[in-house]
């Protein structure tokens, strides 16, 4: 057997993670997968990306899984799977990858490169100025203000233009943020992931807000597998395009513009959750990818 770590983090949503286990919601997706890699010749074993003798274990590759607490340490994170690779364990995705992905600047990189993403004005922080300049610049009538690091929706507000105040930049971003109009579409058609493992595509699910919320990133939220459509592959895969090459996995996430074409909402190349559970096909066609990139 080739032996594989498979990455995790110490904590998820506030609480920690037993060591050797994974985050609740990455369960399912791993009990899939594990048997299907074996039958390829590959042992996944579950390891911290933090475990302090991950060089020295024996590990063909480590794989970057739910290490969903990544964000808050992120110079740390990024620093050691760049270590790792250096000393002989190969990462997946490479680290170079992870480092371009880890802030959402490569949005705007893609964007000049002709990647269909949502117009965004990026600023150092969030002050009453500029709320008010994005409102005018998109002629918009609500705006979303996000970090250009994070994860999972966190830190992220929704302001209405005859609605806000500065008091509601109280719960916007510390630090680095960028503004894009609202796109309506997140709440009636949702958002779409496609899935590529080793440059295939895979499969796609359909995400939808839970009640009386507008992002699919909370409890609640609803899922469903969905066939891609050509205009969400073509985009899908004009992204992919542009973005660094080599990568074991990627998720690309997708909502309706204003005038109906799909935008990207972020290429997530470091921890995205597979969504096995919808289709458990996409396991084997993950543990194929694996097995050819192993080589």
């Amino acid at each position: 057997m080739r032996r594989v770590a498979y990455l995790t983090g110490s904590h998820w949503r506030g609480g920690p993670v037993p060591l050797g286990e994974l985050p609740a919601q990455d369960a399912p997706d791993f009990a899939l997968l594990k048997p299907v890699a074996a039958a390829r010749g590959i042992s996944l074993e579950i390891r911290r990306w933090d475990a302090p003798d991950l060089a020295d274990a024996g590990f063909e590759a480590a794989i970057v899984r739910s290490t969903w607490d990544y964000a808050d340490r992120v110079s740390e994170f990024l620093d050691r799977l760049e270590a790792l690779d250096h000393a002989g364990l190969r990462v997946l995705n490479p680290p170079s990858a992870l480092r371009w992905n880890a802030r959402k600047t490569y949005l705007q990189e893609l964007g000049a490169k002709g990647a269909p993403v949502i117009p965004t004005i990026w600023a150092d922080a969030a002050d009453a100025a500029l709320i008010g300049r994005a409102f005018d610049t998109f002629e918009a009538a609500e705006l979303v203000v996000k970090p250009q690091l994070g994860a999972g929706s966190r830190d992220t507000i929704r302001l209405k233009r005859n609605g806000w105040s500065q008091e509601d930049l109280a719960l916007a971003p510390r630090g680095a943020v960028m503004v894009q109009p609202f796109l309506p579409a997140i709440e009636t058609a949702g958002e779409r992931s496609l899935f590529y493992f080793g440059g295939a595509p895979a499969h796609a699910v359909r995400k939808l807000p839970a009640e009386g919320k507008w992002y699919a990133n909370v409890a609640g939220a609803r899922f469903e597998r969905a066939d891609a459509s050509t205009g969400d592959r073509a985009a899908a895969e004009q992204v992919l395009a542009l973005a660094p090459q080599g990568m074991l996995y990627a998720r690309v996430d997708l909502v309706d513009g204003a005038d109906g074409r799909p935008c990207l909402i972020e290429l997530e190349a470091i921890e995205p959750y597979l969504f096995f559970a919808f289709a458990p096909e996409g396991a084997r066609f993950f543990a194929d990818a694996l097995a050819a990139a192993l080589g």
